[in-house]
């Protein structure tokens, strides 16, 4: 049994008495429970307390509280613990986590033990000593690391030098340089002495870690430059692995390579592992790939190529936590990485190769990145004018240059990968919808299924004549046409490349809608060619059992299927060099995806058309005019990424609860308290946020600073900003009453409109009633019945023309839960069977973005906060006229016209001074701005009365942005008693309020 520290059974008896007091609370058994008093603690070693019998509830007692704890807890914010105590709490988590026992004895030192405040002689004072936070010993004795750490309000690096002066000390007297961490708690960053900057860690190193780290002091730069042509044996590969290393040589860290798919990054990876093993830069290696299916293709080439102990992460076995290279997924590692107990250490690999290394991936999974501290090598087959900005920076390279690119023009001029042949099919169905008018009697007739479902669903009566133009989204979505897949097949079977001397179609991708449209494909196959047989057009996507015994069929030659038809799955990363036919039966907007289904058909194939008969091209089919669009936009449309319903969630009620601090609404009684309401449940979820997640670990000042409840008093909108771009990401994201919870996305998002003129939430209202219309045919339900009122209110034109928020809450909490009952009611879709026709050319449409001004203001700010001028504003310090003619600059030329500026200003306090237009938003650093007002009055304590009138001008000045003492008679400050307040001070307050206006007026 692992022994259990002083200072963790404190912060364990901490946490749990605030949990047990926050139920007791929840369950209304007490009102509220004192503050954590540890002077109470019992000063013996050990209590033994006899556990109580029948400790099992009685039924009576469930029934009483059963419900109640469905809800957030509410905890109280955590007092009377020191700042240094949270700065220790956070370091120990992280020594702990490495394996490190962490001795109590100040002084004391050990073997292999984290030792605190170590006396070191030789430090450059009078005393000529000085005393280290924490040393790590290793078995032998001798230092391996020394950690030196700051308090959390100040920045880690002014503890670097100190740092590196213990370092000295523990060199002079041990004879060995240790590894150099320095802190402030939050942030942690390491200097290794193998000649590389320091650089953040989000965990300590082991002591097998460290040892490793010293050894390498004594590594050679990477001179022995062979490769073993069995493994890579072309030019361009050879040239790329040399690239990496140079640049390793250079004490540089991480690299990318651009190379072409299907010009062998695998077996550039492979080279480039048994290189650096070879020259003793790397152990232990981890491959990354996004799909199970890509981490096997990589395992196996690894196995087959470069003996050694592998281990695949994501295998159903348990997986071998020793083994020299592992190959995982994104999506198992970052589960590994964020338990309690860490599997793996930051210093567990020594290099760290990405398997298609492109912003999507990034942004979900870029925590391990942060969390291993490795060598790290990209490989994209993206081409490097394409790869976006994010992705250079991640691998710390200019933007446009990565260490090497082999792209897909060198490579087919080289003859190393083939062109493609681009065939432009166009069908009227997908371009331009059906129209009702031209239809037949008898197609009509297909689309009488389809309008009787949609007068039952639209509470249309049944005997009126209905119907309508079916839009060209709709194809394969909610309609699907047999006649349109039939012309595709038909046109593929005819047209395309053929083997054996053609009497059978090459090796072919169709890549489809969604599943059912791939479904529909396969059924149509095999009525239009039933003497192919079941096999020879397949289903291959994730509903698909053993789908990766099918695709490993599909790569052999002469094996069945012959046509695979895909949803993703064969989108990337699959090796068929057979491929002679590609067939684009969907809409792509992404060009890295584009760009990686076309790589499906690139690679060379010898003898395909028989004995020297090699692949020269490849035939690509588009239907869905992906051509067109990508020459009218370039770069296509990369999506962006796709908010969580937690997230979305959080930010919503981030932005309405900071709309709700306007004096108009703290007025109102119940704007008041859902403004409450939702900051409590703001701070409970970051409140509950876990310290081993690495995501947490990257924001933990922030989410330090919003665990404290005082903090959600007033919220600035670019602190909103900061907690929404932030925080949501690392919200715990839980399925369960997920239905209910769009129903409060819907019902949120229309009370922020009622807050937020820029908001248009027509289709969230529409989508409401639509619920409401669903719940009104379910009332043979109990639950649903009782809830009939505020159903039949929400259907009535009454409740929307008198829209508010008290009745907008009342709906959301009232049906939430009667949501449940509709999941069944999801879009029914209907298969049809009318003439489709097929022509050339057309042209895609472009897609423009736009933002509002406001937006665009609020997002510099947020990106500019360390600006000079905008931290004057902050905190409350004097503007120059250059100052204020700087951002009229920014305001009125750089991110808009004077124009756009004066739609915001004309009707708010500060008019046409920019100066204040910003404060409105990025607030005021509160702290100074009262101690500017007690230096003012030579007084150090203000009395309750005073802090609170004083809090209330300081909000005023959040949210107006401005404030002069003409504005005392107006709300909020009409009926305050000032001279009752501030007596003989009042001329210094007075002058205190005109100094905030003063120092924004130049």
């Amino acid at each position: 049994m692992g022994k259990v520290a002083k200072k963790e059974s404190f912060f364990s008896l901490l946490n749990l008495y605030v949990f047990v007091g926050s139920v007791l609370v929840k369950l209304k058994v007490i009102d509220d429970y004192p503050t954590f008093d540890r002077n109470l603690i019992p000063g013996q070693a050990e209590v033994h307390l006899a556990p109580k019998e029948n400790m099992e509830p009685t039924n009576a007692l469930v029934e009483k509280y059963e419900g109640q704890l469905e809800t957030a807890l509410v905890t109280k914010a955590v007092t009377g613990i020191s700042e240094a105590e949270t700065r220790k709490y956070f370091i120990d988590q992280m020594l702990r986590e490495a394996g490190w026992d962490i001795l109590e004895a100040k002084g004391s030192i050990m073997p292999a033990k984290a030792c605190i405040e170590i006396q070191l002689a030789g430090m450059p004072n009078h005393k000529e000593t000085g005393f280290a936070d924490y040393v790590l010993f290793g078995a032998n004795g001798k230092p391996l690391a020394v950690i030196e750490a700051k308090r959390t309000s100040v920045d880690a690096a002014r503890g670097k030098h100190q740092a590196e002066l213990y370092a000295k000390c523990l060199e002079a007297q041990y004879g060995v340089m240790p590894v150099i961490y320095y802190t402030n708690g939050f942030n942690t960053f390491v200097i290794d002495g193998l000649g590389y900057p320091s650089r953040p860690v989000y965990g300590y190193h082991t002591q097998a870690d460290l040892e490793l780290i010293i050894q390498k002091r004594e590594r050679a730069e990477i001179t022995d430059l062979r490769i073993r042509d069995e493994i890579t044996d072309r030019e361009y590969q050879k040239r790329g692995i040399k690239a990496v290393c140079e640049y390793f040589n250079k004490k540089h860290r991480r690299a990318l390579l651009v190379m072409a798919t299907g010009t062998g990054k695998t077996r550039v990876a492979i080279s480039l592992v048994e290189l650096l093993m070879r020259n003793n830069w790397v152990k232990n290696v981890l491959f990354l790939a996004d799909r199970t299916a890509l981490v096997k293709q990589a395992y196996k080439n690894f196995t087959k190529l470069l003996p050694g102990t592998y281990c695949v992460l994501s295998d159903d076995n348990k997986p071998d936590l020793a083994a020299r290279v592992m190959f995982s997924t994104y999506q198992t590692m970052i589960n590994y990485i964020d338990r309690d107990t860490k599997d793996f250490s930051v210093g567990r690999f020594d290099l760290i190769i990405v398997d298609e290394a492109h912003r999507s991936i990034f942004g979900k999974y870029g925590d391990i990145f942060d969390y291993f501290d490795s060598l790290l090598v990209g490989l994209t087959a993206t081409p490097r004018s394409e790869v976006d900005r994010s992705t250079y920076q991640l691998f710390e390279q200019e933007q446009g240059e990565p260490n090497f690119a082999y792209e897909l023009e060198e490579a087919v001029a080289e003859k190393y990968l083939v062109p493609y042949k681009g065939i432009i099919r166009h069908s009227a169905h997908i371009n331009n919808g059906i129209k009702y008018e031209n239809l037949s009697k008898e197609e009509k007739e297909q689309l009488e299924k389809v309008w009787e479902y949609e007068k039952a669903q639209r509470n249309i009566d049944p005997d009126e004549d209905y119907h309508r133009d079916i839009e060209k989204d709709e194809i394969f979505k909610f309609l699907f046409n047999e006649d349109t897949v039939d012309k595709v097949l038909q046109d593929l079977m005819e047209n395309g490349l053929r083997v054996q001397s053609g009497e059978r179609i090459g090796k072919t991708i169709i890549f489809a809608y969604n599943h059912k449209h791939a479904v529909l494909i396969v059924e149509r196959f095999g009525k239009l060619y039933p003497e192919y047989g079941p096999s020879f057009c397949q289903l291959i996507d994730n509903s698909v059992t053993y789908a990766g015994n099918l695709i490993d069929q599909f790569e052999v030659r002469d094996n069945l299927p012959q046509i695979a038809v895909s949803v993703d799955m064969l989108d990337t990363g699959v090796d068929v060099p057979d491929i002679l036919n590609l067939v684009f039966f969907k809409v792509i907007k992404s060009k890295i995806k584009f760009m990686q289904m076309i790589g499906r058909g690139t690679r060379l194939s010898e003898n395909i058309f028989g004995p020297g008969k090699n692949k020269e091209c490849f035939y690509i089919f588009d239907y869905c005019n992906n051509f067109e669009f990508f020459n009218d936009n370039p770069q296509g449309v990369e999506a962006k990424p796709v908010q969580s319903l937690t997230e979305r969630l959080f930010c919503l009620r981030t932005d309405i609860s900071v709309f709700l601090q306007h004096s108009r609404y703290q007025e109102d009684p119940f704007a008041k308290n859902l403004h409450d309401e939702l900051k409590t449940l703001l701070h409970s979820q970051v409140a509950t946020l876990n310290d081993s997640r690495i995501g947490v670990r990257k924001h933990w000042d922030l989410v330090c600073k919003y665990r404290k409840s005082e903090n959600w008093i007033f919220i600035s909108e670019t602190d909103a900003l900061h907690i929404k771009n932030s925080l949501s990401p690392l919200l715990i994201q839980k399925m369960e009453n997920e239905e209910s919870k769009q129903f409060d996305l819907l019902i949120l998002y229309i009370e922020l409109s009622l807050l937020d003129a820029d908001i248009n939430a027509v289709r969230s209202k529409k989508k409401v009633i639509e619920i409401a219309r669903d719940l009104q045919k379910a009332t043979s339900i109990p639950l649903v019945m009782a809830k009939i009122e505020t159903i039949k209110e929400v259907l009535s034109s009454h409740f929307w023309e008198n829209l508010n928020l008290d009745g907008l809450e009342r709906v959301r909490k009232d049906l939430r839960e009667l949501i449940l009952f509709l999941k069944g009611n999801s879009k029914n879709t209907f298969t049809i069977d009318i003439e489709d026709a097929f022509t050339d050319g057309g042209e895609a449409p472009g897609i423009v973005t736009t933002t509002t001004y406001k937006q665009r203001v609020v997002d510099y700010l947020a990106e500019n906060k360390d600006n000079a001028v905008l931290q004057k504003i902050f905190n409350v310090e004097p503007l120059s006229q250059a100052d204020i003619r700087d951002l009229e600059r920014i305001l009125w030329q750089q991110l808009g016209t004077r124009e756009e500026y004066s739609k915001y200003a004309q009707n708010m306090i500060y008019g046409g001074n920019v100066a204040a237009f910003i404060r409105s938003i990025i607030g005021v650093n509160r702290n100074i701005a009262i101690r500017k007002f007690t230096e003012l009055i030579s007084e150090s304590n203000l009395n309750s009365m005073q802090e609170e009138y004083l809090k209330t001008i300081l909000n005023y000045v959040c949210e107006n942005g401005d404030i002069t003492t003409s504005t005392f008679g107006n709300d909020p400050f009409v009926n305050f008693d000032w001279y009752d307040a501030f007596g003989d001070k009042l001329s210094d307050l007075t002058q205190y309020v005109e100094n905030l206006h003063k120092v924004i007026t130049a």
